[in-house]
């Protein structure tokens, strides 16, 4: 039995959750932590609400509202949406005013302190509304790509813009042209142990994006961030002459302190010191935009701090679009969870949503397009597994009485390849899930209830209620 730590990027509670990110890291994290344990191994599947986020602070600004008790309000919102599809973490931590959380930011800043030196950082602002360019308050043009960005993480290229070299930087709330200053904060010179960052993953089962990206930003050991950003978002510390520490720095401080609340809460389920250690295995899902920070930045502090976890594995999903455009929560461009929860079945939607994941590359969702495949594949498949639930399926071990019949199914070995950790797949999982059904259907009678029992095995992550239906349990 491994210890895992299976992560979900820290959602940022700003609004609600839509599809979008149901599709990206959120069902695909949980699938993981369902087939982890299913495999017998201990896990806590955590995450946190992003509550120092630029844009938390730039909603309550526009909502007229104070952004702490706003934030909390969201992630409870989040969670109910979350439980509607069945997604429950063992921990989802409020930062705002966590004692964990900030003992975390510490510590990873002692870790990278050697590293850190105070000086002036170019960045743009609002000449008008006294707002600074940082990240939520200002948009321009990438000067990587030249994708529409922000001046944080581009969303297209997940590289971390250079404010000079941006073009077309406009205020978010005047819409005009911004002035570009200089600010002095904190930075890291953190490309000095991008080498050994570049050694950890070298052997990681990464998707190509993510490989291709690292080899490129990883070569640049000259590499520098700014941590704090001075007027805008961030955790004050009086170590940093109380400038705000910028979300982004803080993201495994998140894992670790929703691990170290869920553990004190919760002490049955062993020592904050036996699971975060050497070796505790992490397993993160995150979008592709956010692989600087992760797979780059937070792996610096891993590799600075020996007593933790070491680099884990990095799972990155690419963006489902809406009828052709981005889904968007500042912008209200989104299928919300909660509304789609409230008109169709949560497995209906889990299997939609893991079928159609964005893993490789951007999918285009189209409500009319998922209307007709609940009708033509989900629905059929239920009915199925509620004629075959009247029955009864006789429980016996697994290749007790398959034969070779099953043992030979491509759908099985499908689900058993895409299940591994290392080629994970939640579109191919699902896939093998309804290969099998169809499988099912053209064999022979005499073999069917044996099919149905594999079925049950191989669905349960993803069609949990489905899979409790044909094991004569009530649905969630």
């Amino acid at each position: 039995m491994t210890r895992y730590i299976v992560t979900c990027t820290p959602p940022t509670p700003n609004g609600d959750l839509h599809l979008g990110h149901l599709s990206g890291p959120f069902l695909a994290a949980e699938i993981c932590q369902r087939v982890l344990r299913q495999a017998g191994h201990d896990v806590l599947f955590v995450s946190y609400a992003d509550d120092y986020q630029s844009y938390v602070l730039r909603k309550a600004t526009e909502l007229e509202r104070d952004p702490v008790p706003f934030s909390e309000l969201v992630r409870r919102t989040m969670m109910l949406s979350l439980e509607s599809v069945d997604i429950r973490f063992d921990h989802f931590l409020r930062a705002f005013d966590s004692p964990a959380f900030q003992r975390a930011a510490r510590h990873y800043l002692d870790i990278v302190s050697p590293d850190i030196e105070r000086r002036k950082t170019p960045v743009h602002i609002c000449s008008t509304t006294g707002f600074y360019g940082y990240e939520a308050f200002g948009r321009g043009c990438c000067n990587w790509c030249g994708a529409s960005s922000d001046a944080s993480q581009c969303e297209a290229c997940a590289r971390k813009p250079v404010p000079e070299k941006m073009s077309d930087m406009r205020s978010i709330f005047t819409g005009k042209p911004m002035e570009l200053a200089e600010v002095e904060t904190y930075v890291w010179h953190l490309g000095r142990h991008y080498n050994k960052v570049a050694q950890a993953h070298a052997h990681q089962p990464i998707r190509s994006c993510l490989r291709e990206f690292l080899a490129d930003v990883l070569a640049d050991e000259a590499d520098t961030w700014s941590i704090t950003r001075p007027g805008d978002a961030g955790l004050q510390l009086d170590s940093l002459d109380e400038q705000p520490l910028h979300t982004w720095f803080m993201g495994l401080s998140g894992y670790r302190a929703t691990v170290d609340a869920f553990l004190e809460e919760n002490p049955e389920r062993g020592t904050f010191k036996e699971w975060w250690a050497p070796d505790t295995r992490m397993v993160h899902f995150l979008g592709y935009d956010c692989s600087f920070s992760h797979a780059v930045a937070y792996c610096v502090q891993q590799v600075c701090d020996p007593s933790g976890p070491p680099v884990g594995l990095f799972l990155t999903n690419r963006f489902l679009k809406l009828d052709g455009d981005d889904f968007s929560t500042s912008r209200g461009n989104a299928i919300w969870i909660r509304d789609i929860a409230g008109l169709y079945p949560s497995d209906a939607i889990r299997l939609y949503a893991a079928w159609f994941a964005p893993e490789t590359g951007v999918r285009n969702f189209e409500m009319s397009e998922f209307r007709k495949w609940v009708e033509g594949v989900y629905r059929p498949l239920a009915q199925s597994v509620r004629d075959v639930a009247r029955t009864g399926i006789p429980s016996k071990p697994r290749g007790s009485d398959t034969g070779d019949y099953w043992r030979n199914s491509s759908s099985i070995a499908a689900w058993d390849r895409h299940a591994d950790l290392d080629n994970f797949s939640i579109a191919g999982m699902a896939a093998a899930i309804i290969g099998l059904a169809d499988e099912i259907a053209a064999a022979p009678r005499a073999e069917r209830l044996a099919g149905w029992r594999e079925f049950t095995r191989i669905s349960a992550a993803i069609c949990p209620n489905l899979a409790m239906t044909l094991n004569g349990e009530p649905s969630a």
